[in-house]
């Protein structure tokens, strides 16, 4: 009996331990719906990162005034705004490799439509050069330089100094150059970057860029006055195609790099990053500041994690800055600037040739050139165009065009008659016949009277624009042919040496059919490099009639 009462005793205590243990556990209905449901996933809260103090600051001897910026640290590491901090860090790091895969690529680019030979860079030239200049700054130029304002943060630290002793030393000329090119776009550039927010004293970043050179085109393929390279142009808004690369267009460029301008100090906070993710693309800099820690960039230049140019770049535009803005200290003020650009600009339409839109205003196609840099041809494009041209020259320009017919206005010229000049002369001086000036312009047998403006009925020669790529069996070149009455693709392609498929692969065509006046692209290889230009597609011409009864040879209209 005792021994059973016990067991009863053990039964009844290992009951009411069990019942107090699920007590304990026992999870509610209600929770155990919602622990079942599925939730989205969400990123766990970003650690606040702790910046270390600098153990070593960079060695600045002089700091001249800065305006207070924000603090680019905090504003890239700890706000909770970032994108950093939204997305997991395999997955930023994923975006930010793709992003410099691009950049990369940009650089690699091999193909251009820009015809101009490249020029040398400012930076280029002293990247190869071995910048030993002594970087100590006597107390006269200390002072010199502190009394220097700017709405950019001048510094004054031994990189800095080195380049500005380089600029009043062997570098004097290159810069004496560069300032004097400046006056010619120094009004417009001054304009926009106020009309953008831009500090005015970037303007020596296009210096360093360029010296102010609108066809500059560097070794690493980046174009224009303030050198775009192609995406990042067309990013901003600059068109690129056969007829047209607005990263030429000093106007147009100044525009797009002040908008790119902006939107990198939008996202560094920093004027001297922004500078330096101008020259290396944002993503190198972002990197930088993350493998780092931190968002300074004479810090990033000291442990050596951006770009050998880069590292130069911010010092060569402040040493271009310092010294520019005190040019009567070091006797630099009696450089006489080139003077501004002054022009009209008209709308356009149609392919109007650079020699007559200069014979209707009174200029030479190189003035015409001059002021529209980003036609990469010898016409205005097809479609509407804003064509500059010299100042007040608008409605001569007007009176003048509408003596030639729309479709010829891309070979046709205009030429006024010197005294003396019989029509014979000017026949010859264009190359034309002389029954088809006569014709044209309905003279008589008195001829025309000094003064008169005749219209010159130029036969149009297809226009050879040469590829921007030559492999290493040929030389390409593309040709605009026009088609006549009596071509048909077989024809074409025979006289250039090419199949019916190049040629319907190269325009788009899904037939045979062709219409009079259609213009073609034709692309044809020498047999090597060193062979002379290939030869121009210049059909038989054509008879159109013409008042009068005589006729007129017309090629490829």
């Amino acid at each position: 009996m005792a021994k059973a009462k016990s067991i009863l005793i053990v039964v009844l205590l290992a009951a009411a331990i069990f019942t107090v243990a699920c007590s304990t556990v026992a999870v509610r209905p209600t929770q155990l719906i919602e622990s079942s449901r599925l939730r989205p996933w969400l990123p766990p809260p970003a650690p606040r990162a702790v910046v270390s103090p600098v153990l070593e600051p960079p060695p600045v001897l002089l700091a001249l005034a800065a305006p207070p910026e924000r603090d680019a640290t905090q504003l890239l590491l700890q706000s909770q705004h970032s994108s950093l901090a939204n997305v997991r860090r395999d997955e930023s790091d994923a975006l930010l490799e793709q992003f410099r895969a691009k950049e990369v690529e940009a650089w690699k680019q091999t193909q251009s439509t820009v015809t101009q030979q490249p020029e040398p860079m400012i930076l280029e030239d002293l990247l190869r050069l071995n910048i030993q200049e002594d970087s100590r700054v006597s107390p006269d130029l200390q002072r010199t330089l502190l009394a220097t304002k700017s709405d950019l943060p001048l510094s004054l630290n031994e990189r800095v100094s080195r380049y500005v002793n380089y600029f009043l030393g062997r570098g004097r000329n290159t810069l004496l150059v560069s300032l004097r090119r400046s006056g010619s776009y120094r009004p417009m550039i001054s304009r926009i970057l106020a009309e953008e927010g831009v500090p005015q004293d970037m303007i020596y970043l296009v210096q360093a860029e360029s010296g102010f050179r609108p066809q500059a085109r560097s070794s690493k393929r980046a174009t224009g006055m303030w050198q775009f390279v192609a995406w990042r142009g067309r990013e901003y808004g600059l068109n690129q195609n056969r007829h047209v690369d607005e990263r030429l267009d000093p106007e147009k460029a100044t525009r797009a790099a002040a908008h790119h301008l902006a939107d990198l100090y939008a996202q560094f906070g920093n004027w001297y990053l922004a500078m330096a993710a101008y020259n290396c693309g944002p993503g190198c800099v972002q990197r930088a500041v993350e493998r780092t820690g931190y968002a300074d960039y004479w810090e990033l230049v000291r442990r050596g994690v951006l770009p050998r140019e880069t590292t130069n770049y911010v010092p060569v535009i402040l040493a271009m800055a310092l010294v520019a803005k005190n040019a009567d200290h070091f006797h630099l003020g009696d450089v006489a600037p080139e003077s501004p650009i002054h022009y009209d600009t008209i709308q356009t339409s149609s392919r109007i040739g650079l020699r007559l839109i200069a014979d209707a205003t009174g200029t030479t196609a190189e003035r015409i050139k001059q002021l529209n840099p980003a036609l990469l041809g010898q016409s205005t494009p097809d479609g509407p165009y804003a064509l500059r041209i010299p100042k007040d020259t608008t409605e001569r320009f007007h009176s003048e065009i509408a003596a030639v017919p729309e479709a010829r206005r891309l070979s046709w010229r205009r030429h006024e008659v010197q005294p003396n000049e019989t029509v014979s002369q000017i026949a010859a001086q264009y190359k034309v016949k002389i029954q088809d000036v006569l014709a044209v312009n309905r003279l008589g047998t008195a001829g025309p009277a000094p003064g008169d403006r005749l219209t010159i009925p130029v036969p149009y020669r297809p226009e050879v624009v040469r590829a921007a790529y030559s492999p290493a069996s040929g030389r390409t070149h593309l040709v605009h042919y026009r088609v006549r009455s009596g071509d048909s693709l077989g024809s074409i392609a025979r006289r250039h040496r090419v199949s019916v498929a190049q040629l319907q692969q190269w325009n788009g065509l899904h037939g045979t059919k062709l219409q009079v006046g259609q213009v073609l692209n034709v692309r044809t290889t020498t047999s090597s490099p060193s062979q002379a230009a290939p030869r121009r597609a210049s059909p038989p011409p054509s008879r159109a009639s013409l008042a009068g009864g005589t006729s007129l040879a017309v090629a490829g209209n």
